[in-house]
């Protein structure tokens, strides 16, 4: 539920800074690429809210002996999952949010065409290049280490401030 109430937020302050590539008023730019931008935010709810918990309780005592350093490892690791999940979803909101005549799929391939023409070697066969750039675009998309670090570091500083306060 928190990623469903978030989405309009979340959709609002990213079309605020959308007005360079996309000139339609802002209430219309906001709806852009509203789906999956809600499967990011319900992902990154999961994270935060659930995975988290799970993961802090799941470290060994041995491993860290202050609540403060499971917190900090489980919020790691839950920002780490939450971070490959939602980066595909975040990504084509993003590009529908900044080109919105131009469909899913369209969004899609030129992904796909860019990870078969900067990430994987030029003599492949075509078929297999295809399959591959697909591949890599799904489950090893351009970008994930980055916004990977963000999400790490956004939870680690909300649960951190959260142990703190509770």
């Amino acid at each position: 539920v928190p990623g469903v109430l978030m989405t309009p937020v979340s959709s609002i302050l990213e079309a605020c800074n959308a007005g360079h590539s996309n000139p339609e008023p802002l209430w219309r730019r906001s709806l852009r690429g509203t789906t999956p931008r809600c499967a990011r935010e319900v992902v990154f709810g999961l994270g935060l809210n659930n995975m988290a918990d799970f993961f802090e309780e799941a470290v060994p005592k041995e491993v860290a002996t202050s609540k403060l350093a499971r917190n900090a490892l489980g919020s790691i690791v839950a920002g780490v999952v939450a971070g490959y999940f939602s980066h595909v979803p975040h990504n084509l909101s993003t590009l529908k949010m900044l080109e919105p005549h131009t469909s899913y799929a369209a969004h899609w391939a030129s992904l796909v065409h860019i990870a078969r023409t900067t990430r994987l070697p030029p003599r492949l066969p075509p078929r297999s290049a295809n399959v591959l750039a697909n591949v890599l675009t799904l489950f090893l998309p351009a970008g994930l280490a980055i916004r990977t670090t963000q999400i790490v570091g956004s939870f680690c500083l909300l649960n951190g401030i959260s142990h703190a306060l509770g």
